[in-house]
């Protein structure tokens, strides 16, 4: 089971005691967007009960900053993709909601009965969902023509690949990727990570803090061939045992968490090269993809004008 089930009810006074002082009032603006104050104890309350936490003052407070900067991207998100008018793809996010169902060991219709029992709003939920598919989407139509990948050179590099051996290894993977700021905050974030990780499980700490687009799976990365991965990660991965977590690999401004799950060998044959290629395929155009997604981002929330009110 890839998510701890739901078992939490929470009373109306545990409710009102770690929210009292929380009035309905607009808290941020974001360019000519709000964020109010339902929004993000809604957004507070539904990080807590999905990872099966307490409704604490506690782990309210330590959970605020991080649902105000998913709220902050969201919005940033909801702008662009309103003002291109791009639409997301409802197969694909049935079949997200049906895989995230089964995590909690029910179906869809149970699944929304936890935010109802827990006096959420499923629709501020699902419409996070489709921002986040829908931005998926104008990130690779605005950057598709850039993507460009030399298969050669990847039809070369396996041939040699079999000259020198006749098996492999492939890994399979999951991955948590974070935003970095280059100063002192750092540290904490990095630590908060492994700490989430340790109390809620690595996929429920990808789903709640990863940046990379394979967030929405929790993190997962599939099987991946040793000869798709890059020296950085094989070297960390290639001698850990199933269940690890390598330490944060530092890029420029990112961190990046990799867990291994499983690990087996494979022969060579028409059928893995085939797999292979498509692999290392895969990674360098998601690679390209992360980076233009943080770098659009980063440039639209620099580009719009950001107020916190007091």
């Amino acid at each position: 089971m890839r998510f701890f089930l739901i078992i939490l009810t929470i009373t109306l006074l545990k409710q009102n005691f770690c929210f009292a002082a929380i009035e309905n009032k607009i808290l941020v603006n974001v360019g000519n967007q709000i964020i109010t104050s339902y929004e993000l104890k809604n957004r507070v309350k539904t990080i807590l009960v999905l990872n099966n936490k307490e409704i604490n003052q506690e782990n309210v407070n330590t959970t605020k900053k991080e649902a105000l900067n998913f709220l902050i991207n969201y919005k940033l998100k909801k702008g662009e993709i309103l003002k291109f008018q791009i639409d997301s793809n409802n197969v694909s996010i049935s079949e997200y909601l049906i895989n995230i169902s089964k995590n909690y060991n029910t179906d869809q219709k149970g699944f929304e009965k936890i935010f109802l029992d827990n006096n959420l709003s499923y629709d501020l939920f699902l419409d996070g969902i489709k921002t986040e598919f829908a931005w998926q989407r104008l990130i690779f139509q605005s950057y598709q023509d850039k993507i460009n990948i030399n298969e050669e050179e990847i039809d070369e590099e396996l041939n040699n690949l079999i000259k020198i051996q006749k098996e492999t290894e492939e890994y399979n993977l999951a991955e948590i990727e974070i935003f970095l700021e280059n100063n002192s905050d750092d540290k904490k974030r990095i630590d908060e990570i492994k700490k989430q990780i340790n109390e809620i499980g690595f996929e429920n700490t990808a789903i709640k803090f990863s940046k990379s687009l394979s967030a929405l799976e929790g993190g997962n990365l599939g099987w991946i061939t040793s000869q798709a991965l890059t020296n950085v990660i094989l070297n960390a991965v290639k001698n850990m045992k199933p269940g690890d977590v390598t330490e944060p690999i530092i890029k420029s401004d990112t961190a990046l968490f990799i867990k291994l799950l499983e690990k087996r060998k494979i022969d060579f044959n028409d059928v893995n090269l085939q797999n292979m290629k498509n692999q290392i395929v895969s990674r360098k155009k998601n690679e390209l993809l992360n980076l233009f997604s943080n770098s659009y981002l980063s440039k639209i929330k620099n580009n719009t004008l950001i107020e916190y009110n007091e």
